[in-house]
C-alpha cells in the first residue's frame, strides 16, 4: 500500500513511522480509499497491542499517515526453522488474540492477519499492524467505509498478495474469504489459527506452487499433523489451533474471546511448568482412568457461563459441550492405555515367577561363612531428622559415623524428600567416604527396596594343590568369637574330605550383569544448563548440562539425575559473535549424554532430525531478560535421543 519511513517529530522530539501512499497509486481512488480506511480503522481502537495512529495528512496528491514507531521485528523475521518455543508462542498469541478481540468488539474485521503484520518489540510486546484491508461491520463507528457489498468474484492468476475481487494474502485467507463470500470475525479466527500453526512449526499451514493451488489447499486439504512437524507442541495447544482451522465457520471458535481464554489458560500452565511435565509423562506408564477422573474433578477448568435459551431454560454453550466431549474421549484413551500397561505388568510378573522357579531347581550353593556379629544400634545423633531433606552430605555423614548400610538405606526409603547428585565427581566422593554400592543404588531409587550386597567369599590360596576347597577351623558357636591363637599341628594328619561331585571351587560373586535396554530415537528428557551463557560468545563454545531427573525407559534408569550432557553453541553462517543485537538469536546444539553404564549416547536439541542440523535457541522463553546474559545457569531445556541406541542397565 505504501512506503514507510522512520522520521523524527521535531515538535514532540520523538521518532514516528510515516506511511506514504506510493506514487503509482496516488491516482487510484480505491488505493486512496483503503489508505484512509486503514487510518480510520486503527485510530478507532485504543489498545496496547494495536499500533497507534497519530495523524493523517494530505499534501497535494500525496497521502501521509503518521503512526507510532515500533522498535522490533515482525513475526515473519522472528519465526525460525522448526518454529518458536511453546512459551514464546503462548506469550505472543495471547497478546494477538487480545488485540483482535478489541477490534472485533469495535466491529472491525482485520482480513489480512499474517506474520508480516505482527511486530514484536525487544521487550516482547506485540503490535498488530496494517488494517488497510479492514472491514467495518454495522456495529462499527463508520458503517459505510467497506462499501455496500463485500462479496467478491473469480480470481485470476496473481502473486501471493492478491488485490482486486479477493483481497488479502493468499496463504492466510479463510475458506470463505478465498471463495469471495461475505466474511465476519470468524474469518480472522481462521487466519489467526494459520499464523499460530506457523509460529509453532515454522512451516506454513497451506502452501502451493501458485496462488490458485494454495487457495485450493485452503478449501480442500487439512493441515499436516503437528505431531509430525513439531513434536514439542503440547496436544492442548494443537487442539486449540485445530479448532481455529475448521473449514466451516460454525465449527470454529465463535469469538476471539474464547480463543484468548483458552490460550491464557495454557500460558498459565506453561509458566507454572505443568504443561511440560504432562508432555514428558507421555513416555511413562499411563495413569488409570479413575486417577485421571479424580484429578479432573478436583481441578475443574474455567468455562464460560451457560447461555439462556429463548424458552427461559439454560443450555450448555458450545465450548462447554466440546470440553465435556473432549474429556470423555481423553478418559477413554487413558483407560485403554491402562489396559495395555496392566497386561505388560502381568507379563513382567509372570517372567519373574518363572525365573524364581528356575532358581529353586538349581543346586544350593556352598555354605557361606558364619555371619559377622550384628553391629551395635546407631547413635541417634548421627541420624538426620525424619523431615530433613537427605543429600549426598547427609549420606557421607552417616557413613563416617559408622551407621550400617541397612540403617542408611532405611533412612533413605523413609525420607519424604531427597536431593541426591550423581555426577562423576560426587560418585568418587561417596565411594571415598565409604558409602557402599547398595546405598548408592538405594539413593538412585529412594522408594525401591534394594538388597544389601553380601561380602565376597575369599578364593582358595595358591598353595592348595589338591584342588579341593580348603576348610578353615570354624567356631562351635557363631555367637562366640574364637580367639586368634596359633594353631598347633595335630599329631595325626586328618584327610581332607573330598566332595562327592566335581563341584567348582567357590568364587567371589560377580557384579550383576547388564540388561540391554533399547532407547528409541526422539525420546525426550529434561536437562538443566550448568553454566551461565553471556550475550557475546564464540561459536563452537562447549556447553555443559545436567539431567534434571532420572530418564527412564519403563522401570529402567537410562540416564541418571545429575548425569552430564554436552552441547555447544551452534555455528551460524557469516556470524562469528552472536548475541541479542548480533543479527539473530543465539542457538545451541546437543551432542551426547552419559548413560548409567558409563557410555555416551547421542542426543540432539530437537525431536525432528534435519539435514541442516538440530539447533535450538539458547535464550529462555517466558523469563525476564538479564543484562549481558543470554541464558542463566539452571535454564531448562529438553534433549532428545539421536537415533536408536542400547544402554546396559542393572537388572
Amino acid at each position: 500500500m505504501g512506503d514507510i519511513y522512520k522520521a523524527q517529530d521535531t515538535r514532540l522530539n520523538r521518532f514516528v513511522a510515516v506511511k506514504v501512499l506510493t506514487s503509482a497509486a496516488t491516482g487510484d481512488p480505491e488505493r486512496r480509499r483503503r489508505f484512509i480506511q486503514e487510518a480510520q480503522a486503527a485510530s478507532a481502537l485504543n489498545h496496547p497491542n494495536i499500533i497507534t495512529i497519530h495523524d493523517i495528512i494530505s499534501e497535494g496528491d500525496t497521502e501521509f499517515m503518521v503512526m507510532e514507531f515500533v522498535a522490533g521485528k515482525t513475526l515473519a523475521d522472528l519465526i525460525p526453522k522448526g518454529g518458536l518455543r511453546v512459551p514464546q508462542v503462548l506469550k505472543y498469541s495471547v497478546q494477538m488474540a487480545d488485540a483482535l478481540q478489541a477490534a472485533h468488539t469495535a466491529g472491525i474485521v482485520h482480513r489480512d492477519l499474517k506474520p508480516g503484520n505482527v511486530m514484536v518489540t525487544e521487550a516482547g510486546l506485540v503490535k498488530v499492524l496494517d488494517f488497510g484491508l479492514a472491514k467495518l461491520t454495522d456495529r462499527g463507528p463508520i458503517s459505510t467505509v467497506g462499501g455496500p457489498d463485500d462479496r467478491t468474484q473469480t480470481i485470476a492468476s496473481a502473486p501471493l498478495t492478491v488485490e482486486g475481487s479477493i483481497i488479502g494474502t493468499v496463504s492466510y485467507m479463510s475458506p470463505e474469504q478465498a471463495q469471495g463470500k461475505k466474511v465476519d470475525t470468524r474469518s480472522d479466527i481462521f487466519s489467526f489459527g494459520v499464523v499460530l500453526y506457523e509460529m509453532a512449526t515454522g512451516a506454513r499451514a497451506f502452501s502451493g506452487e501458485s496462488a490458485l493451488s494454495t487457495l485450493s489447499a485452503i478449501l480442500r486439504d487439512d493441515v499436516r499433523p503437528m505431531a509430525e512437524t513439531a513434536p514439542d507442541v503440547p496436544q492442548q495447544l494443537e487442539l486449540v489451533i485445530a479448532r481455529c482451522l475448521k473449514k466451516t465457520p460454525d465449527d470454529r471458535w465463535q469469538t476471539m474471546k474464547d480463543v484468548q481464554m483458552a490460550l491464557a489458560a495454557l500460558k498459565h500452565e506453561s509458566d507454572s511448568g505443568v504443561l511440560y511435565r504432562a508432555r514428558l509423562s507421555e513416555i511413562q506408564p499411563p495413569a488409570t482412568a479413575a486417577a485421571v477422573a479424580a484429578k479432573v474433578a478436583a481441578k475443574p477448568a474455567a468455562m464460560p457461563p451457560p447461555v439462556a435459551s429463548p424458552a427461559g431454560g439454560k443450555k450448555m454453550s458450545a465450548p462447554v459441550l466440546a470440553s465435556i466431549v473432549g474429556g470423555v474421549l481423553l478418559l477413554a484413551a487413558l483407560g485403554a492405555g491402562g489396559v495395555v500397561w496392566n497386561k505388560h505388568r502381568k507379563q513382567v510378573q509372570a517372567d519373574q515367577e518363572a525365573a524364581a522357579a528356575a532358581a529353586a531347581l538349581t543346586p544350593p550353593p556352598q555354605p557361606a561363612p558364619a555371619p559377622a556379629p550384628e553391629p551395635p544400634p546407631p547413635d541417634p545423633a548421627t541420624l538426620p531428622p525424619p523431615d530433613a531433606t537427605l543429600t549426598n552430605d547427609s549420606i557421607i555423614e552417616m557413613a563416617q559415623g559408622k551407621v550400617s548400610p541397612t540403617v542408611i538405606m532405611s533412612q533413605i526409603r523413609a525420607s519424604k524428600t531427597t536431593n541426591f547428585v550423581f555426577s562423576p565427581a560426587e560418585l568418587v566422593r561417596l565411594t571415598k567416604a565409604g558409602v557402599t554400592d547398595s546405598v548408592i543404588e538405594q539413593m538412585r531409587n529412594p522408594k525401591k527396596v534394594v538388597a544389601v550386597a553380601t561380602p565376597p567369599v575369599p578364593t582358595p590360596p595358591a598353595g592348595n594343590k589338591s584342588g579341593a576347597p580348603q576348610v578353615s577351623p570354624q567356631p562351635s558357636s557363631p555367637q562366640t568369637p574364637t580367639p586368634q591363637t596359633p594353631v598347633q599341628p595335630a599329631p595325626v594328619a586328618q584327610p581332607v574330605p573330598q566332595p562327592t561331585s566335581q563341584a567348582p571351587p567357590p568364587q567371589a560373586p560377580k557384579a550383576p550383569a547388564g540388561m540391554p535396554v533399547a532407547v528409541k530415537d526422539g525420546m525426550p528428557f529434561t536437562i538443566l544448563l550448568a553454566e551461565t551463557v553471556p550475550d557475546k560468545v564464540e561459536e563452537g563454545r562447549p556447553l555443559r548440562f545436567t539431567a534434571a531427573a532420572d530418564f527412564k525407559v519403563g522401570d529402567a534408569v537410562v540416564v541418571a539425575k545429575g548425569a552430564v550432557v554436552m552441547g555447544a553453541i551452534a555455528e551460524v553462517p557469516g556470524k562469528k559473535i552472536l548475541g541479542a543485537f548480533g543479527g539473530g538469536k543465539m542457538t545451541l546444539k546437543l551432542t551426547d549424554a552419559v548413560a548409567v553404564d558409563g557410555h555416551k549416547i547421542a542426543v540432539r536439541a530437537l525431536q525432528a532430525r534435519r539435514a541442516e542440523g538440530t539447533f535450538r535457541q539458547v535464550e529462555p522463553q517466558g523469563k525476564q531478560k538479564v543484562k549481558d546474559i543470554t541464558a542463566p545457569a539452571g535454564t531448562e531445556y529438553i534433549a532428545y535421543v539421536d537415533g536408536d541406541q542400547t544402554v546396559n542397565v542393572r537388572k
